[in-house]
């Protein structure tokens, strides 16, 4: 589906796209067979509002199909084509990213349709995809647009730094037909365009795209950020507005549309702060039950620093079963409250060691017992228990269930005697 012209220069696309500024990119004309370029835009799908809700949920000029596989037969067959080493290898050949995975799931890729008044604020892309949390590296975009004009706006804009307008660097490629732009995403790979602004007679016009997002397994440390959202930087007053100018009817326009998405994004961004609080403050919640759970449940005055060992949350112990505890007040006994289950083939055989002194003790099955160590114990001492179990049964391996866990007894409490 690629022109073989595009096969037989790859090296010299690879040239290009490591020394291109602001950040590594490419462009390549006549990307597809003129034939599937042709096709891709006789298809292309007709705007649909379902497909053109903004963050807000709201219906905005921006049409977006990640269903590829929905729209068409050539569609279908493109992306059967996407998927090939033949195709992966061209990329990575040019653009020197090796081990490159496409994406079945098109996380904002696909179709791309844009119309009259719609821009795209400067940003930087999400970096890990969201399943399967492998990391994005690459955008590629085919423009489908036969007709375009630099002063209609809507040209790629890839920027150095959105956040310095005053030395922010900008190269501009105009979105024409079979045009491919191949860029590096990362935390310096600022893109976007400006609004479209179409002529009276060319209205019904629209800045189409179809664009596949490439991912790895792993990225150099370097280069590797903490997961994010895609970041925007809303843009700057116009140079053109000076002290003392009168504003027109166009002026006017062009600053409520920058309020307006600079609103719309500081919305977006209270809500999606709302949402990870609220996840937050729920994992926090299930840390701290986690955390009760990971503790010998002792009563009486003393404390717990780190998780006993060879106990699980649900008070289940192994063969082997360790846990550290601080006694706040002079303490004479230790109770410890046993349950031996059926399942151990035969009596249980315990020993134990308490603060140094060591005692054996022999269980019944099938019975809850209660073990009583006296032991004289000050305050502020750090004492360790210990117990070691002679047999052991594992649940999956007599039916009950999938649990593979060599299990010995269960500790139902322990109690301080002050």
């Amino acid at each position: 589906m690629v022109y073989p012209e595009v096969h037989r220069l790859a090296h010299s696309y690879a040239q290009s796209f490591r020394g291109a500024e602001p950040f590594r990119h490419v462009v390549i004309e006549n990307f597809f067979e003129p034939a599937v370029c042709r096709t891709l835009l006789d298809e292309f799908p007709r705007f649909e509002d379902r497909y053109a809700l903004n963050e807000m949920g709201e219906v905005g000029g921006k049409a977006v199909r990640m269903n590829v596989r929905d729209v068409s037969d050539s569609y279908r067959a493109l992306d059967r084509y996407l998927q090939t080493p033949g195709f992966l290898d061209l990329v990575s050949t040019i653009t020197g990213i090796s081990d490159l995975l496409y994406d079945p799931d098109y996380i904002g890729g696909g179709t791309h349709e844009n119309r009259d008044g719609q821009s795209l604020d400067a940003h930087v892309d999400f970096n890990y995809h969201p399943r399967t949390k492998a990391h994005r590296r690459l955008n590629l975009i085919v423009y489908l647009n036969e007709e375009w004009e630099e002063p209609w706006g809507g040209a790629l804009e890839l920027h150095s730094n959105p956040w310095s307008p005053a030395a922010n660097q900008t190269r501009h490629v105009l979105p024409l037909f079979n045009r491919a732009v191949i860029f590096e995403t990362s935390e310096n790979s600022w893109h976007g365009f400006s609004r479209i602004n179409l002529p009276e007679d060319r209205k019904a016009l629209s800045r189409k795209s179809f664009a596949i997002y490439l991912y790895t397994k792993e990225r150099p440390a370097a280069e590797t950020a903490a997961p994010h959202a895609t970041i925007y930087v809303p843009d700057a007053l116009p140079q053109s507005l000076v002290a003392g100018q009168t504003l027109d009817c166009t002026d006017v326009a062009e600053l409520q549309g920058r309020f307006t998405r600079l609103r719309t994004q500081l919305r977006y961004l209270y809500d999606r702060e709302k949402q990870f609080g609220a996840q937050i403050a729920a994992a926090e919640t299930a840390l701290d039950e986690v955390r009760a759970a990971l503790r010998m449940p002792l009563q009486g005055y003393a404390t717990q620093s780190v998780a006993p060992q060879g106990m699980w949350p649900d008070h289940w112990a192994g063969a082997e079963f360790t846990c550290d505890f601080v006694v706040q007040r002079k303490a004479r006994a230790l109770e410890l409250d046993l349950w031996i289950p059926d399942q151990i083939e035969g009596d249980q055989a315990l020993d134990i060691e308490l603060a140094g002194n060591r005692s054996h003790h022999v269980l019944a099955r099938g019975r809850r017992s209660r073990i009583v160590l006296k032991v004289a114990i000050a305050a502020g001492a750090d004492i360790t228990l210990r117990i070691r179990s002679s047999r052991q049964f594992v649940p999956a391996r007599i039916g009950e269930s999938g649990d593979e866990r060599q299990l010995a007894f269960r500790l139902l409490g322990a109690a301080l005697e002050h």
